[in-house]
């Protein structure tokens, strides 16, 4: 390992091509952090309950992960920029009918029939941007730029949140709801306009484990099953941190120790990916994941809030790593075929992971306490890396068929 730092991010900002994708990337992520709270305080504004809310939220989240294998194959069929404008116009569409039925004081039946059109028809930014990456830089910029990559994203779920609260407080929930639709739609179409974007195509072959798609490789089945139990423990702690900052503090406080969480993860990542790694990408996932599962060994045992808003920070800084590790797995275990469906799957993983932990801290701090909550999260940490460990021959590399 070799300690470069803040240069070789730097040289990814440099490399030919990238400035277009990077706006479309970030002004969607911006959209991404903002939809979720801008949906909830909309519905909220609606005067819908906590469960009605929760129940078209869930639908939209859970709409965007059945969909996303689909899109991503789809795209490496027809190439990037017709499923990002036909999406891109989708869920403006269905998000504006989404808005306008709130508004309108409808029923929580249609609109969750909106919201999982909206949430269906998200545009596939993110899988487009990892696939294009190996055709930017070169092979030993992949892990920095993968990590460059996972920092954006807990960047813009740090800021987006704090900007729909305030154009909701300065302005309305629906207007907050409406930034992020727009958002999400105009960078799908300036990414989609980049000359990169339009030009890329999968690589062709007559492979049959490829045409059979992503989930045909042994190792990729592998990666997608650790990083959903790893992703089952995010959902723990998306619920177990709000009930711990609402029994100790008040409800507000869980805010900024979801920023603390974020940082921890923004921090991990800057000092993954400003190193050239030698150790390969099976190994440093297993490494990573190993960190994760301990990092959260301790949030139980905190007894007030600056303890517990330390180990949050410390239970984050495995997080990037863990995420940019996966993105530079499945680049070398997917079937070149099927290079953004493989990356929607680990979409798929975090929304189905962090969907299940949630539900499974809520009835677990209801039936027992907030402790035992957070403990489930080194448990399904844990069997991640059981998953990773059992099944480390099939994620080598060099294993491939």
């Amino acid at each position: 390992m070799e300690a470069v730092g803040l240069s070789r991010y730097l040289d990814l900002l440099r490399a030919p091509g990238v400035w277009p994708l990077l706006l479309g990337s970030w002004t969607v992520r911006l959209s991404y952090g903002m939809n979720l709270l801008a949906l909830i305080l909309m519905l909220r504004a609606a005067e819908l309950s906590y469960a009605e809310v929760g129940l078209v939220a869930g639908g939209a989240g859970l709409a965007l992960g059945a969909t996303a294998p689909t899109l991503g194959r789809l795209v490496d069929r027809v190439g990037q920029t017709r499923v990002l404008v036909a999406t891109g116009t989708v869920a403006l569409a269905g998000g504006a009918a989404l808005l306008g039925a709130a508004v309108a004081g409808a029923g929580v039946v249609p609109l969750l029939a909106l919201a999982l059109v909206s949430g269906a028809a998200t545009p596939p930014v993110s899988p487009c941007m990892r696939a294009l990456w190996p055709r930017l830089v070169e092979r030993e910029r992949l892990d920095t730029a993968y990590a460059f990559d996972a920092i954006q994203l807990e960047f813009f779920f740090i800021v987006g949140p704090l900007l729909a609260a305030g154009i909701a407080s300065a302005v309305s929930a629906e207007a907050a709801y409406a930034t992020a639709l727009t958002l999400q739609s105009v960078g799908a179409f300036v990414f989609a306009s980049a000359r990169v974007s339009r030009e890329w195509r999968a690589a062709p072959g007559a492979d049959e484990a490829a045409r059979a798609g992503a989930m045909s490789t042994v190792g990729i089945r592998t990666l997608v099953a650790s990083l959903t139990l790893g992703a089952l423990a995010l959902g723990v702690l998306e619920i177990g941190i709000a009930a711990f900052a609402e029994r100790e503090a008040s409800r507000a406080d869980a805010g900024w120790l979801f920023a603390l969480w974020g940082v921890g993860s923004m921090a991990g990542g800057l000092w993954y990916g400003g190193r050239a790694w030698r150790t390969p990408a099976d190994r440093r996932f297993l490494a990573v994941t190993g960190v994760l599962a301990v990092g959260l060994v301790p949030l139980p045992l905190a007894g007030s809030m600056p303890v517990f808003a330390l180990m949050v920070v410390v239970s984050g800084l495995a997080l990037a790593p863990v995420a940019a590790t996966g993105y530079s797995l499945i680049g070398e275990l997917a079937p070149p075929e099927s290079m953004t469906e493989a990356y929607a799957w680990q979409i798929v993983a975090f929304v189905a992971g962090s969907a299940v932990g949630a539900w499974l801290a809520g009835v677990v701090v209801d039936a027992v306490s907030v402790e035992a909550a957070l403990a489930c999260a080194p448990l399904a940490a844990g069997a991640g890396l059981l998953v990773a460990l059992a099944g480390r021959h099939s994620l080598a590399a060099r294993q491939r068929a």
